[in-house]
């Protein structure tokens, strides 16, 4: 009797490890599809300049203005089978140098862009450097209260919306734009206090608005190759452009608005009248440009 209790139970055990192997709650893997999630402050130690470079391949980012006066407050979300995240940060005297780096862990996977969401607050005791160069991301960046003195943007197959609610208090001496195939939404250029502007639209749908309280004369310079670029110019600046185009291209400018001085070259009324100006030069290829005023 005590040789078939002692199978039954050996046998019960054994059946118990063999379900086991085959069979476990969804938290036993723990760790093998969850989310990990980071969060780094870098606090302000009297630094007079900060250089952020943010080189994402894949992912969603939303950067903004913070309330605690910290040089940045960052939370990141990622899946750390599918993407490597990396933050690092040195401090050279009186400026800091910001590194926000996360790159595919193997080129061949399909990562969702939920996978990596990188939530980028920084604050406004110093003037920040932007170099941002993202790949197949979704992004809100939203420049409002910061102060900027640098901008340079690379942006792959993309969707990004910018933001410029608030004048910024630097000037930028040179804002860089190179668009891949994306779509990209600037609103509030103005704001943006810049001397001159380059664009280079490859194949995408493209919105520059150029509304803003900047008081001075800017430069832009525009070259599209197969995208659609959308130009909207606030009604109180002084505005010049100059086009170049091929019988390929399509540039629409309203002459109610604007007059054709000389071939290819438009003024509004008020040009040469304002302290507001924008001199814009537009080069295209294959794609169309549309300009129009704007009331924001």
């Amino acid at each position: 009797m005590m040789k078939v209790v002692t199978k039954l139970l050996y046998s019960t055990i054994c059946l118990g490890f063999i379900l086991t192997c085959f069979w476990c709650p969804d938290d036993a893997f723990a760790g093998r599809d969850e989310t990990k999630r980071i969060t780094r402050t870098i606090n302000w130690e009297g630094e007079k300049h900060l250089t952020v470079i943010i080189d994402i391949g894949v992912g969603t980012i939303d950067l903004r203005k913070n309330t605690t006066g910290d040089l940045l407050n960052a939370e990141v979300e990622y899946d750390p089978d599918e993407v490597r995240v990396d933050i690092d940060y040195d401090q050279l005297k009186d400026r800091g140098e910001l590194y926000l780096v996360s790159e595919r862990r193997d080129k061949g996977l399909d990562v969702d862009e939920e996978d990596n969401h990188w939530y980028l607050e920084f604050g406004d005791k110093v003037p920040i450097s932007f170099e941002i160069n993202v790949g197949a991301c979704e992004a809100e960046l939203d420049f409002s209260g910061l102060r900027i003195d640098g901008l340079d943007m690379d942006l792959g197959a993309s969707s990004v919306n910018v933001e410029f609610r608030k004048l910024n208090p630097e000037r930028i001496s040179k804002i860089r734009i190179d668009v891949g195939a994306s779509d990209l939404e600037i609103n509030g250029l103005g704001n943006a206090n810049f001397e001159k502007l380059g664009f280079d639209g490859g194949v995408g749908d493209f919105t520059l608005d150029f509304s803003g309280d900047f008081h001075h004369r800017a430069y832009v310079d525009i070259d599209i190759g197969l995208g659609s670029l959308e130009l909207l110019v606030p009604r109180d600046a002084g505005v010049q452009i100059k086009t170049e185009s091929s019988f390929l291209s399509s540039i629409s400018i309203d002459e109610d608005d604007f007059e054709e001085v000389e071939d290819d070259l438009y003024e509004s009324e008020d040009f040469g009248k304002s302290q507001k100006e924008l001199i814009i030069g537009i080069e295209v290829g294959l794609g169309s440009v549309e300009v129009e005023y704007t009331d924001r």
